[in-house]
């Protein structure tokens, strides 16, 4: 093969690689047209490079159209290519069959051979839609995978904080949401809500009705505390018939002045509606504070609730003991 018949052989190949090869001169963007394949011949390449790259810009996909704007910018890419010896973007470009299809674009200097001298550059355009098809897809499957893993570690990591008779947090639960409220109550300025809530003689009701109906009523006032809570508060099973709500609530809210009657009212329809021998009854305190300073656990407030909640348990429960 001679030189002549070499030359034309790469001249040919690089026109099959690109789908649109142009000459700009970078300080006047005076451009020469070297060639555009016929998928492109809807992108006017007559005129000033400022107006190929307005014709362009048209034809560019809207979501990649910014990118392109500030790729194409004569105050960027003339600045990039006296320290690079090619700069890249990479967008959906419409063909004359009006589908948009993936192209990379180049800006290469022209001058030598990997040197970033020069005031030529070649604009070049490059089908690379095939790969680009199957590296999204790939992308897809693999978020899709990585959201389906994390999904089944969240799964697991709630279940292992859920109490398995209730569905109620557990301990593990209480200390991971409580650090949780006391940061979003100290971040916004939310004041703390705490209530506890215990089972009115689950003991009695273990010894007379036995510890399945005990189960029963454990679960019913779980069910209540479930239902009477707005979703940002957590419920959680701190013993065999303690339960404790907690949560960071804005200073107005009106949940910790409701979500008592709440509680009542849905113990209510259920003994008027289970003719059960016994009725399952419950005993609340609740404090709605503050975050103190320095405060870093529930305790204190868990402890001013309790004493509330002991109050009423007197009052209700015959058997509760002093």
């Amino acid at each position: 093969m001679t030189k002549t018949d070499l030359e034309t052989s790469i001249s040919n190949a690089i026109r099959s690689l690109y789908q649109l090869i142009m000459v700009v001169n970078d300080e006047t963007l005076n451009c020469q047209l070297i060639d555009q394949n016929v998928e492109l011949k809807n992108i006017s390449a007559a005129g000033s490079f400022d107006s190929f790259c307005e014709d362009l810009f048209a034809n560019i996909h809207p979501g990649d159209r910014e990118g392109f704007r500030a790729f194409s910018d004569p105050d960027y890419f003339p600045k990039e290519l006296k320290v690079k010896v090619y700069v890249s973007y990479e967008c959906r470009i419409r063909h004359t069959d009006h589908h948009y299809n993936w192209s990379k674009i180049t800006f290469c200097n022209a001058a030598k051979e990997d040197c970033a001298e020069g005031h030529d550059f070649l604009f070049l355009i490059e089908d690379i839609h095939e790969w680009k098809t199957r590296e999204l897809k790939e992308e897809a499957e693999q978020r899709a995978f990585l959201k389906e893993l994390q999904d089944k570690y969240d799964a697991l990591f709630e279940e292992n904080m859920r109490d398995g008779l209730t569905g109620c947090y557990n301990r593990k639960g209480l200390h991971y949401y409580a650090d949780k409220v006391l940061d979003d109550a100290r971040s916004t300025g939310k004041h703390l809500y705490v209530c506890v809530v215990d089972l009115n003689g689950l003991k009695n009701l273990n010894d007379k009705y036995g510890h399945e109906n005990g189960d029963t009523a454990i679960v019913t006032v779980s069910a209540a505390l479930n239902s009477a809570a707005p979703e940002e508060v957590r419920a959680v099973r701190t013993g065999g018939d303690e339960f404790l709500l907690i949560a960071a609530l804005p200073q107005n809210s009106k949940e910790p002045y409701e979500i008592e009657d709440k509680i009542e009212k849905y113990l209510e329809e259920y003994n008027k509606s289970h003719h059960n021998p016994f009725n399952i009854g419950a005993s609340y305190g609740s404090v709605f504070l503050p975050l103190k300073e320095g405060m870093t656990d529930l305790d204190e407030y868990i402890g001013m609730a309790d004493s509330k909640m002991y109050k009423m348990k007197k009052q209700r429960d015959p058997n509760c003991r002093e």
